[in-house]
C-alpha cells in the first residue's frame, strides 16, 4: 500500500466526457429544430420534419448524454442526418432536472 488517502480520484470525469451545457427539453428542441430547417438537405427531403421532444434517458449513457429523440421511421431518406443533428446538440447541451420550488 501507497501513502494516497482513502478515496482519492485524481480526475472526478471519465475521460472523454464533455462539459455540457444544461438547459430545458424545449431549448434542446428549439436547438434541433433549428438546425434541421438551416440544413439544405432537409429542406429539400419533401417533408416537413419537426423536432420531437427530448426524452430522458432513465440513467446517464456512456457518452454523458442525458436524453435523446424519438422519431425513427418517420423520415427515412433523411434519418442519417437527422441523426448528426441530433448528435451535435448532445454533445453541447443536458437536460436541466426539475427546478425546485421554495416557499409553497
Amino acid at each position: 500500500m501507497g501513502s494516497e488517502p482513502m478515496g482519492f480520484r485524481p480526475d472526478p470525469a471519465p475521460a472523454g466526457r464533455v462539459e455540457r451545457e444544461l438547459v430545458s427539453g424545449e431549448e434542446i428542441q428549439r436547438r434541433v429544430q433549428a438546425r434541421i430547417d438551416d440544413n439544405p438537405a432537409l429542406r429539400d427531403c419533401g417533408k416537413r420534419i419537426n423536432a420531437p421532444m427530448p426524452k430522458p434517458t432513465a440513467s446517464e449513457s456512456p457518452t454523458g448524454c442525458n436524453w435523446t429523440m424519438h422519431y425513427l421511421g418517420q423520415f427515412p431518406d433523411c434519418e442519417p442526418i437527422i441523426d448528426e443533428i441530433v448528435e451535435l446538440v448532445q454533445h453541447e447541451a443536458n437536460i436541466a432536472g426539475p427546478t425546485r420550488r421554495t416557499g409553497a
